[in-house]
């Protein structure tokens, strides 16, 4: 999703050249003096001030972009605060305090390199953007729950089915799915409906952090345990005690840490760096990953250890390819979000712009459709998006994207411009499932002879089922 960033101060060129890799849209203004006024004309997702001395005058700027609701236009509903960042050279606790109490929401060093600068970046436009996603699946209340899902589809209902069976429980959850099709959004809606609901939701993208910090921000840190450790800071699963802790991108975490992590999960406790003393904690565990961990296992990337305590219970994802009949809902959602984000006039689609949407594959999954759709509010002229309003690969390739008409049937759309690592999870998913479908119709529905004829456990092959979404009474009336 693409964010729009103001940013002031002395360091811009800097500060620009770091965002750019972020997908981030940024306007620069050479004075710290100018960020109310350009705040209160344009919308904007997050302000950077670069504000070199903390003095008086300074909180004054903070004070009155803070009062801001960036992008309000006369006679709408007042738009909400816009989170600013605080960037300096020179600190000190009680100033970062004072920065906090005039509206900040974070004060960051540069004082750093542009490694850890560029991660701490990354860190705030990834909370915007789970935010904004959060928004736009809510309705109407503001915790999102399995019944806010778009589900005219089969294949969602029958995930959703099964996430209610685990919802109200306390077990440990692994969610699948490729890239995009919302797995951090099921996380919260098992927490949001489970028995840690007044609990913390704490969210841990294992793949963004830096091999230099994710120990330290997973499991926290003592003063002095390293470089830089001027304070004591506790880890995420601390702050998730009495609620959940959801592991994004889980089979990114390096193998030292997939130990550390396994501990956690059979003694609940964690050892801080530079502690001596191992800390209890209380969470629910929610993974997540768009690769297959049974293949990471073969490959010696993924301890199976570790796999097998987070595989507890596995829920799969459709890709929005495979639940078409949810499209013109999601969309529409996703407009009326948008145009009252943008102060647009767009209230609905044209049964044409519908029919491209529906049509199209959508290897970005829900992810692509919300930018899509953020991008035709903007071109939109009237009231109904047309098919002009929407991206061209959209409107050029109505059975998928453009290169699908030189692919091989079975090959989904899109597979070739995302990674191998990507592509194959989704490929051995879509395998295993056709497999288990073939053998469920030569079986009649029967699992006994159905694990026989696959060469595998009962038990094993109703894991799968389950994973799938396969209902064996579905096929005892077609079996040959």
């Amino acid at each position: 999703m693409l964010l729009r960033i103001l940013v002031a101060g002395p360091e811009g060129l800097r500060i620009n050249r770091l965002l750019a890799k972020l997908d981030a849209l940024v306007t620069t203004v050479a004075q710290i003096q100018d960020l109310a006024q350009v705040a209160g004309r344009k919308p904007f997702d997050l302000v950077l001030a670069d504000v070199g001395t903390l003095d008086a005058a300074t909180f004054d700027v903070l004070r009155d972009v803070r009062d801001q609701r960036c992008g309000s236009l006369p006679g709408a509903p007042p738009a909400p605060p816009t989170p600013l960042v605080v960037l300096t050279r020179s600190a000190s606790a009680e100033q970062r305090a004072r920065c906090m109490s005039a509206g900040c929401s974070a004060v960051i060093d540069l004082g750093v390199d542009d490694e850890l600068l560029a991660d701490a970046f990354r860190a705030q436009l990834e909370q915007l953007r789970a935010r904004s996603v959060r928004r736009l699946s809510q309705v109407p209340g503001e915790r999102h729950g399995l019944a806010d899902y778009a589900a005219t589809s089969q294949a969602m209902q029958n995930l959703l089915s099964a996430a209610r069976k685990v919802a109200g429980l306390d077990t440990t959850v692994l969610i699948l799915g490729e890239t995009g099709v919302g797995k951090g959004l099921l996380a919260q809606a098992l927490h949001h409906e489970g028995p840690r609901a007044d609990g913390p939701f704490i969210t841990v993208n294992c793949g963004s952090l830096s091999a230099t910090l994710i120990e330290s921000e997973i499991f926290g840190h003592e003063r002095g345990s390293f470089t830089g450790a001027e304070r004591s800071r506790r880890g995420h699963f601390e702050l998730a005690h009495g609620g959940t802790i959801f592991l994004d991108e889980v089979s990114e975490l390096p193998l030292h840490l997939q130990v550390k992590l396994l501990r956690v999960l059979e003694d609940r406790r964690i050892q801080p760096l530079g502690s001596e003393r191992p800390v209890a904690v209380d969470v629910r565990v929610i993974a997540a990953t768009n690769r297959d961990l049974a293949a990471a296992v073969q490959e010696k990337s993924f301890r199976s250890d570790l796999f097998y305590r987070l595989n507890v219970v596995s829920l799969l994802v459709p890709p929005l390819r495979e639940r078409r009949e949810d499209i013109p809902e999601l969309a529409r959602g996703y407009l009326a979000h948008f145009a009252e984000k943008q102060h647009s006039e767009a209230a609905e689609f044209s049964k044409a712009a519908l029919g491209v949407l529906t049509r199209y594959a959508w290897p970005g999954n829900v992810r692509e459709l919300i930018n899509a759709v953020e991008r035709a509010t903007l071109m939109s002229t009237g009231r109904t998006i047309e098919p002009d309003d929407l991206p061209a690969d959209l409107r050029d390739a109505p059975g998928g994207s453009g290169v699908a008409a030189k692919l091989p049937a079975d090959l989904p759309a899109g597979w070739p411009e995302q990674p191998w690592s990507e592509v194959r999870g989704a490929a051995l998913l879509r395998l295993e499932r056709r497999y288990l479908e073939g053998v469920l119709k030569l079986a009649g529905g029967r699992v006994n002879e159905a694990a026989e004829r696959a060469g595998m456990d009962p038990r094993s092959l109703y894991e799968k089922l389950k994973r799938h979404g396969l209902r064996k009474e579905d096929y005892r009336a077609s079996g040959l």
